[in-house]
């Protein structure tokens, strides 16, 4: 029986009211958020971790930061290849920055690493960082003269601070810049934070735009920010097929076409290719595709004799269809009963025929309605068709790769095995910080949202997640288990699910989205810090 292990309300979406979860204090309030969220991301150099926030923060310090969100950021190894391009220092997060372009020293040999950083120098390394991570912001340069003491900006840092003034990073004070001013440790990470933020976004941004292109490029067109990376994965995996060449991603699927997704798609799942036996099932189409999809019994016609190939699909029907392809290439079930389609406005309106295959596909995350309607009678449109399309072949053929030999008749395994299945149809989704899905998540809301969507709901935060299950062994792991991990820090900075053989799937940075890595080997397994369980019953 499922259990709710810990219930967050209102704290998870005010941030900003939690009390510092780190040890450093004399956080003022309007840096509090900040502080907390580069904490918990591990973002903060352990010099910072316990410090009084209106010192001075270092040079060193700095870097450090500087380090650490560009490993984040890009996944990088901040392993330099010298330590010795300083006088004062050999110190390697400050020697990979200097290799990296990140920072500079005074011109003499040495770096000053305990010299407290002023803000100009704080907006120079915030712009060299961001142009180490090709992070190329789109903006004019803002103007300067609004600021009182602006002609108070060392040449170096002009540039730099016309860029963090457009966008957004640096407000200044009272109308004032003051660039030769210390940095305080909270202005520093304040401000820090605002530079990831924007990173992430940007980001985002330009792999969106960069889909779009790519996918416009090809013909299509209509293409929602939602559809683009599923019906890029569809065209990988070869399984849109050319009577959709050139359309428009808005229209609704019709039926033969529909036909036509399924046959591909069945050839890739099983690699096979089935020729229809006749092709003299129905009146109005002598179609292979549509008599293979027939006699494969992926779908049926009106019982007329009649397909109607050009027939617009409406999404019960699709749903019917996609239970149907789940079953031929392997899934054994077509029902849950654990869904109630009384939850959405419209459910009673869905077909007796499409209740089972509405509760199945909704089970496995594939249909999401739009919170409140199913919209049972309305025509599919193409982006729907192929996105839904693609939930449902990645959730079965990963819930086959876990149950090679057939399904187990332990109902917790099967729980499990579906979680891990749906966990893994997310690969390749984007990170964005704060994201809780279902288009984007950061490493907390990742696995939160897989839990969720079986009727589990604990901790928003990592390092909280940690202390929402029974502590389990790393030799003792089994899929669905939470693993956590920290960033040369004693706290937990990063969580992720465990798949089983050595694997885990997580959102693990802006660069590199949702993936699957392993805790036997490199960067993950010399950071590994635990785990626990959460369905223990």
């Amino acid at each position: 029986m499922k259990r709710i292990l810990s219930l967050i309300l209102a704290a998870v979406l005010l941030l900003g009211c939690m009390p510092a979860v780190g040890a450093y204090k004399n956080t003022a309030f309007w840096a509090q958020e900040s502080v907390d969220s580069m904490y918990e991301l591990g973002l903060l150099p352990e010099s910072l971790q316990e410090a009084d926030m209106t010192k001075s923060i270092t040079r060193e310090e700095m870097c450090k930061m500087a380090v650490l969100v560009f490993e984040h950021l890009t996944g990088g190894y901040p392993y330099p290849d010298s330590t010795d391009h300083f006088e004062d220092t050999n110190d390697p997060a400050i020697c990979y920055a200097y290799e990296q372009g990140i920072i500079s020293g005074y011109g003499n040999g040495k770096f000053g690493p305990k010299d407290p950083l002023t803000r100009e120098q704080f907006f120079k390394i915030t712009h060299n960082l961001m142009g180490t991570a090709y992070c190329v912001p789109d903006v004019a340069p803002a103007s300067l003269e609004g600021f009182s003491d602006h002609k108070k900006v060392s040449a170096y840092a002009v540039e730099s601070t016309q860029l963090m003034v457009a966008i957004g990073i640096v407000k200044g004070s009272d109308g004032k810049l003051n660039p030769k001013s210390s940095t305080s440790c909270q202005e520093a990470i304040a401000m820090f934070f605002r530079a990831y933020e924007y990173m992430c976004s940007w980001f985002a941004k330009q792999t969106e735009e960069s889909k779009q292109i790519m996918i416009e490029s090809q013909g299509y067109s209509g293409i929602a920010n939602w559809a683009i990376d599923s019906i890029m994965s569809m065209q990988e995996k070869n399984m849109i097929p050319s009577s959709l060449d050139n359309c428009n991603m808005t229209q609704a699927i019709t039926r033969g076409q529909m036909c036509s997704v399924a046959m591909l798609a069945y050839t890739a799942a099983t690699g096979k290719t089935y020729t229809a036996e006749r092709t003299d099932h129905f009146k109005d189409t002598d179609s292979p595709e549509i008599c293979a999809a027939y006699e494969l019994g992926i779908i049926s016609g009106y019982g007329n004799k009649r397909f109607g190939p050009d027939d617009t699909l409406t999404r019960e029907q699709f749903f019917k269809i996609m239970a149907n392809f789940m079953a031929i290439i392997g899934y054994p079930r077509d029902d849950s009963r654990s869904v109630s389609l009384g939850n959405y406005k419209d459910g009673k309106s869905v077909a007796d025929w499409a209740q089972a295959p509405a509760r199945l596909l909704i089970y496995i995350g594939a249909v999401m309605g739009d919170g409140k309607n199913l919209n049972p009678k309305s025509n599919t449109t193409v982006q729907e068709a192929l996105t839904v399309f693609l939930r449902c072949y990645n959730f079965t053929v990963n819930w086959q790769l876990e149950h090679p030999d057939g399904e187990e008749e332990a109902p917790e395994s099967t729980l499990l095995d579906d979680l891990v299945a749906f966990a893994k149809s997310y690969k390749g989704y984007p990170y964005v910080y704060g994201g809780n899905g279902p288009n984007s998540f950061d490493c907390s809301g990742f696995v939160l949202y897989c839990y969720k969507h079986f009727g589990y709901s604990f901790s928003r935060r990592a390092s909280t997640q940690y202390h929402d299950g029974v502590k389990v062994a790393k030799s003792d792991l089994l899929p669905g288990d939470l693993v956590f991990f920290h960033a040369n820090t004693s706290y937990i900075t990063h969580v992720g699910l465990y798949i089983g053989g050595g694997l885990f799937i997580h959102a693990a940075n802006p660069s590199q989205g949702v993936v699957i890595d392993t805790l036997e080997s490199g960067y993950y397994s010399t950071r590994y810090y635990g785990a626990c369980r959460i369905i223990t019953d």
